[in-house]
């Protein structure tokens, strides 16, 4: 994917992305592993949309690498988990997917429903080589 910023978020355009997917999911010449992978984008895609994240992927394509940075990087540092949960409980809209350090190790803000939020610990983060198998 080009870390190019020319416009993306303009170019995006969700229907016709899931559309494409869904007809090469079709093609007979794939192996089941290719319709896997497009089946779990297609849904992908669906789950950003629902969870109101579109704009926040439109501008990750933008530009993927500024994107990753932001992800990985630390909103906040505590000292224990106490400490954690009050920052947390004051937050208005706490960004999802945020990451924190509660006592030196990582945590990521999730929610489990829409007025339940709560701390996780962070697996660590692949890098883009690991993830795509480039070198």
């Amino acid at each position: 994917m080009s870390t190019d910023s020319s416009d993306a978020s303009r170019k995006f355009d969700l229907r016709s992305t899931l559309s494409a997917l869904g007809r090469l999911a079709q093609g007979a010449a794939r192996t089941p592993e290719d319709i896997a992978a497009i089946k779990s984008a297609v849904a992908g895609l669906q789950f950003i949309h629902l969870n109101g994240k579109l704009d926040d992927f439109l501008d990750y394509l933008q530009d993927v690498e500024k994107a990753a940075e932001r992800a990985m990087s630390v909103e906040a540092s505590f000292g224990d988990m106490t400490e954690a949960l009050k920052w947390l409980c004051a937050q208005q809209e706490p960004r999802f997917g945020a990451r924190v350090e509660v006592a030196g190790k990582p945590y990521l803000v999730v929610r489990q429903r829409k007025e339940m939020w709560f701390l996780i610990p962070a697996p660590p983060h692949p890098s883009f080589e690991e993830l795509t198998g480039e070198s």
